[in-house]
């Protein structure tokens, strides 16, 4: 198992960071949810992840990059074939309803670096963004999303964790 070290915290208590940092509708009503607030079983990573790291010697021609802002180690993976395997950094709308829309995931802990995070990865070209909720997104309509959003945030003065979802 491989975590960042930025997330070390969470990842040996067996808790999730709180308070949860909705961005919209879906994560105010998650947040209610006392499901979300359980504890989980504590571990160690058997990888630390600090950087960009290759995952050569694990046989996968891919990288980890970091991306925080979902978390402080939110990482995504980008395989030399040009897929970027996202996470949390953007999701499909209506948590994946929507095919091919794209939306901010319920929480982040910070909108303004996860946008920064996000901004990063789309200047490496990816050929397809793959997303823990929803169906692949297309590059070219995250990046127009992507302005929305940033200026979404600049018209919001959002701090860290602060804003609302185009949900």
């Amino acid at each position: 198992m491989a975590g960042h070290v930025a997330d070390l915290g969470p990842y040996r208590s067996g808790r999730v960071r709180e308070p949860y940092r909705p961005t919209g509708p879906m994560g105010r009503l998650m947040a209610r949810n006392r499901k979300l607030h359980v504890r989980a079983e504590p571990f160690e990573p058997e990888v630390l992840v600090r950087g960009v790291t290759s995952l050569a010697e694990f046989g996968v021609e891919a990288r980890i990059m970091p991306t925080p802002g979902h978390t402080a180690g939110s990482v995504a993976v980008l395989t030399d074939s040009g897929d970027l395997v996202a996470g949390d950094l953007i999701a499909g709308s209506f948590m994946g309803l929507i095919p091919g829309r794209p939306a901010n995931p319920p929480f982040h802990d910070d909108p303004r670096q996860n946008l920064a995070s996000l901004r990063s990865m789309l200047d490496l070209d990816p050929a397809r963004l793959h997303v823990g909720h929803g169906t692949p997104l297309d590059p070219a309509r995250v990046r127009r999303w992507a302005e929305r959003e940033h200026r979404r945030l600049a018209r919001r003065g959002a701090g860290a964790g602060a804003g609302r979802s185009e949900e």
